[in-house]
């Protein structure tokens, strides 16, 4: 892990008049020619005091994203002007909020730290782009006076374990007492590595404040604390992210723990070739067996259908395929419909006796802690965003066509739920304290279980628990609305 060398681009600033919003349009006037943008496009707005007249001005920033345009896939315009309308208050910021300031120092003396992690291999990729053409103009202007005061310490992850070894040091005794705000520019993959850095039993002095950009596949983390803000049409996931950067507030992270049978351990595949091609050869696919006795997890703990999908895609067999093989492995496990031999017990929210699920066999086990795994996938819809409660979705082996019935549904806002078919089969969704599941399985390939992204092989005969950990080890920043919400 090492701190980089910034290299960005500043978007140059325009002066405008006459800035108004009409509906969904914000429109302005430059050297008298009327122009416009989407309202949603309007990430911020800058107020600052002119030095020489005392008046106030206004930068706005305004972010187009253009996916196909994969060389530059984000065009950020800077707007100067003397008035805004009223409508135009809620956006506005008058300088980097207290949770960004680098080296300053919190109401109880305590100095904070500022680290900017950029996941490069996130996603498609996209995390350097958005820095280098978003990220760091928007927090330069907004700084303003003080950008050269509060500055940051900039990471570029330099491999698969940067994040993970970046989580470890955060537990060392110097840095445990610092306060820290994380700027994440990742998928949920970095969220998992930062829960996993140490062995979840310490309680922070200064739990530090993790800032999540959504720049994975999924993004099932952020798309769920941000849910309630999605409107058609609306801002952009990433508009959202950056309006809860600078605007947010911390919060407890809910978290989760796995625990495992002895014997159990994490799998993985790593690609050891030198090149990075985006289809990589098989014998350069080495995989790696860690012990394991438990993980932390903030989204998701799954065991049938759900973890095979995962598991199976990154195999050497399938990584050749590149994004076909997610559809490709979905297409074999349904066809298959292997029928999991398990006993799953669940604890009731609140009870404090276990009771088993009436079942032999299980096509699908999946503990929720958000409501969303993808933006329109709500596989867990009474979930709300940082509730502390898990939920279990459940089924059994019902065949592929009606499998596949249920995964749609959870894609019309989660209307699987209740789900049921003439010969008593239903999908089951129960709010519970702790989920037990014991695999029966001989064959390995159906003794795989998926916490948050990571597989973990459980031995014959051996379980899984999850339950929820009973303190924070971060906080993550959220939108003031959200939070606003929970009463």
């Amino acid at each position: 892990m090492s701190t980089t060398v910034e290299n960005t681009h500043l978007a140059e600033v325009t002066t405008v008049e006459n800035v108004s919003v009409t509906e969904d349009n914000l429109t302005w006037t430059r050297t008298g020619t009327s122009e416009s943008a989407s309202r949603h496009e309007l990430v911020l707005v800058r107020e600052a005091t002119n030095s020489q007249s005392g008046s106030s001005q206004y930068l706005l920033f305004i972010l187009k994203e253009d996916p196909e345009n994969k060389k530059i896939p984000f065009q950020l315009s800077i707007l100067k002007t003397e008035e805004i309308p009223t409508d135009l208050r809620s956006l506005t910021v008058a300088g980097l909020p207290p949770h960004l300031k680098h080296g300053s120092a919190n109401e109880h003396g305590v100095t904070n730290q500022v680290d900017i992690i950029v996941s490069i291999k996130s996603g498609v990729g996209l995390a350097s782009k958005v820095w280098e053409y978003v990220l760091h103009p928007v927090w330069t202007y907004i700084a303003g006076d003080d950008s050269g005061k509060f500055t940051y310490r900039l990471i570029h992850t330099e491999s698969p374990e940067t994040i993970r070894d970046y989580a470890k040091q955060l537990w060392t005794t110097d840095e445990r007492s610092k306060a820290r705000t994380i700027v994440l520019l990742s998928g949920d993959g970095g969220i998992v590595d930062l829960l996993n850095g140490s062995d979840g039993n310490q309680v922070p002095e200064n739990p530090p404040t993790v800032a999540l950009l959504p720049l994975g596949t999924g993004n099932a983390l952020f798309h769920s604390t941000h849910k309630p803000l999605y409107t058609e049409p609306g801002p952009s996931p990433l508009v959202l992210g950056l309006r809860t950067l600078f605007q947010g507030v911390g919060a407890d992270l809910p978290v989760f723990r796995a625990a495992f049978s002895p014997g159990s351990h994490i799998v993985k595949f790593t690609d050891k070739s030198k090149e990075r091609p985006s289809t990589p050869a098989v014998n350069q696919i080495q995989k790696q067996e860690t012990s394991v006795t438990h993980l932390q997890g903030a989204i998701v703990a799954s065991y049938g259908f759900h973890a095979s999908l995962v598991h199976e895609s990154d195999t050497p067999e399938y990584r050749v395929h590149g994004d076909k093989r997610f559809h490709m492995v979905a297409e074999g496990l349904l066809k298959e419909s292997h029928p999991y031999a398990a006993k799953v017990s669940i604890r009731r929210r609140g009870s404090t006796t276990f009771e088993d699920i009436p079942r032999e066999s299980h096509a699908y086990v999946l503990t929720a802690l958000v409501s969303n795994m993808e933006r329109k996938f709500a596989i867990s819809p009474a979930t709300k965003p940082l509730q502390s409660q898990l939920r279990l979705v459940h089924f059994g082996p019902i065949g592929g066509e009606r499998t596949m019935s249920v995964m749609m549904k959870a894609y019309d806002e989660g209307s699987h739920v209740g789900m049921q078919w003439p010969d008593g089969e239903k999908v089951g969704y129960d709010e519970v304290d702790e989920v037990k599941i014991s695999v029966l399985e001989r064959d390995e390939r159906r003794r795989k279980v998926c916490i948050d992204g990571t597989i973990v092989e459980i031995p014959e005969g051996g379980d899984m628990s999850i339950n929820m950990l009973d303190h924070s080890l971060f906080k993550i920043l959220a939108s003031p609305v959200i939070l606003e919400s929970r009463g």
